[in-house]
């Protein structure tokens, strides 16, 4: 009896090449992923939580150094004023005329104030308490009796510091006791007081943004100074044990400032991603199969048709056509498969035309023995009869179709001498004079001596009689010319054909090498050369319509008796 692992690894085994994939890509998936989806929610949980506790504890710091810098502000602001000589005159000099008065009031104290309120537009208005009866100015001198009725009063009494306090009307009043004049040395204040009263959407708009959906509260020992709710929270109840507080440490002034916030709002990130994980898990197993499944797919497939293609083969069939373009494994195998195939092929195919190549051969060996043997007989019994009657122009035609076809025929060989190719295409071009009344001139520029080198047969003969047919013959509005050269440059042996005949239409040129022509043409020449000496070789059309037509080619002079090159 196998114990569960080997039957689950025979099981395995017993898969289809798919299946395999299938599973394999699962099981490679699932379980880190699984692993690194618990680790990531226990780590990411108690990041958040612990990133919107120290969320409240940032905004609880920036709070405190905001109203920490506002507090110092305004306090600076308001000692300074009231330690200033204009308030202290303004409070104390007694037994003023009327000028006096005036100029006091409206050219030192409100000069004064109104620099303030230029600098600080925040401030609603600043007041100097008296205790006097004799002296007033609108809101900005005022009895100190109008502060009795204040229920902070009292508190003035205690200290001669700041005190802060809300009056009735909503502002927040910063109040500073004035000192007493003419006492040196000693620190004394008088009854008189001087009030700054603040708005307090100007005075707490730094706390503005502070935080998402939360409560804020600031407050001292007496009294609330500002109290906010975030709308997406107002209304909304929540349990009293229900809300995660910070309390910052009291501030100069005895502020206290407490920010809190619902914390189901607070752990709501944390369980947000939760369920974002969950998702994401979900979301990968699915993908992870999907993947698997087209991976398999694809891999499969491509071992089907290279198994497929395995099976023809078998059979028989090479013209199987099979290839990929990945450079795997699986493509280089299926690529060297199809090599495999076509070297295959290529030898069955070399070997089936090399045995009717054989046959070809013997049979032009049996011609090559008897015709041109023949036909030599026959112009030799013509030159014969012709030099005995005196005929010297048909001895002359039998002469050079002899020379001709012996030179063409070159005994069954496909390379010949460049000196026979050259006796050769000058019989032709003999031949063509005298059967055309010697209608064109033929120059010849050959260079003594040439190299002494093989070539393939009957490369110059097309080129002339293309030249002669289709250049020189069916132009008739001026005597025909025919140019033969032949030269040696350094290492290559240059020819040339050129004719005054009418010319190749520009658009022609190109389809000359190109399209196969009836007879021995121009294409067949241009691809003999390039098979034999390469791919630069070959032939070199130039033509100006109606006036001539010049081909080129040139082969290397070193090409020796020795066989084409590869």
């Amino acid at each position: 009896m196998k114990c569960l692992p080997n039957r689950a690894l025979d099981i395995y085994l017993n898969l289809k090449y798919r299946n395999k994939l299938i599973l394999t890509c699962i099981l490679a998936g699932v379980i880190p992923l699984i692993t690194l989806g618990i680790f990531c929610y226990r780590q990411t949980h108690g990041f958040l939580l612990d990133k919107e506790r120290d969320a409240l504890s940032s905004a609880i710091d920036t709070a405190y150094n905001s109203l920490d810098y506002q507090i110092q502000l305004y306090e600076n602001l308001v000692t300074y004023l009231a330690l200033s000589e204009t308030i202290v005159n303004v409070s104390s000099v007694e037994n003023l005329g009327i000028i006096e008065k005036f100029e006091m009031l409206h050219y030192d104290y409100d000069v004064l104030l109104e620099n303030i309120y230029i600098q600080h537009p925040e401030i609603a208005q600043i007041t100097l308490y008296v205790d006097r009866t004799d002296l007033f100015h609108g809101h900005q001198l005022r009895p100190l009796t109008d502060l009795e009725s204040e229920r902070w009063y009292d508190s003035l009494a205690d200290t001669a510091a700041p005190v802060w306090h809300l009056d009735k009307d909503g502002y927040l009043c910063l109040i500073q006791r004035v000192p007493a004049p003419y006492i040196k040395f000693v620190t004394s204040f008088s009854r008189h007081c001087l009030c700054i009263r603040l708005r307090p959407e100007k005075f707490f708009s730094v706390l503005t943004d502070l935080s998402n959906d939360y409560h804020l509260q600031i407050a001292d020992t007496r009294e609330t100074f500002y109290d906010y709710t975030d709308a997406a929270i107002e209304g909304q109840t929540y349990p009293e044990d229900g809300w995660t507080t910070k309390v910052s440490s009291p501030l100069e002034n005895n502020w206290v400032i407490t920010l809190e916030k619902p914390s189901c709002l607070v752990s709501a990130p944390a369980n947000k991603m939760a369920v974002t994980i969950l998702v994401i898990l979900l979301l990968c197993f699915a993908l992870i199969y999907a993947v698997s499944g087209l991976l398999s797919n694809f891999f499969a497939q491509k071992v089907n048709l290279l198994l497929n293609a395995m099976h023809r083969v078998q059979e028989g069939d090479l013209t199987v056509q099979i290839h990929d373009d990945c450079p795997d494994e699986i493509g280089e195998l299926t690529n060297s498969f199809q090599h495999m195939i076509r070297e295959l092929d290529r030898l069955v195919v070399a070997d089936y035309r090399n045995k009717i190549t054989l046959k070809e051969t013997q049979l032009m060996a049996l011609q090559a023995q008897i015709n041109p043997h023949f036909l030599y007989n026959c112009l030799s019994a013509i030159n014969s009869k012709a030099l005995l009657n005196n005929q010297t122009e048909i001895s002359q035609m039998a002469q050079l179709l002899s020379t001709f076809y012996r030179t063409t025929l070159n005994k069954g060989r496909a390379e010949t001498l460049l000196s026979d190719e050259i006796k050769n295409v000058r019989s032709y071009i003999e031949i063509q004079l005298i059967l055309n009344d010697n209608l064109f001139d033929a120059v010849y520029q050959l260079d003594d001596p040439l190299p002494e080198l093989e070539l393939p047969n009957l490369l110059l003969q097309p080129l002339v009689e293309n030249a002669i047919m289709h250049g020189i013959l069916p132009n008739q509005s001026r005597r025909g010319a025919l140019f033969l050269t032949v030269t040696q440059v350094g290492g290559l042996v240059h020819f040339t054909i050129m004719d005054n005949g009418l010319g190749i239409p520009p658009e022609k040129l190109p389809l000359l090498t190109q399209t196969q022509s009836q007879g021995y043409g121009l294409k067949n020449v241009h691809e003999r050369l390039q098979l034999t000496y390469g791919k630069e070789y070959g032939l070199k059309i130039n033509s100006i319509l109606n006036q001539s037509t010049m081909i080129t080619f040139s082969i290397p002079a070193q090409h020796q008796q020795g066989a084409p090159q590869q």
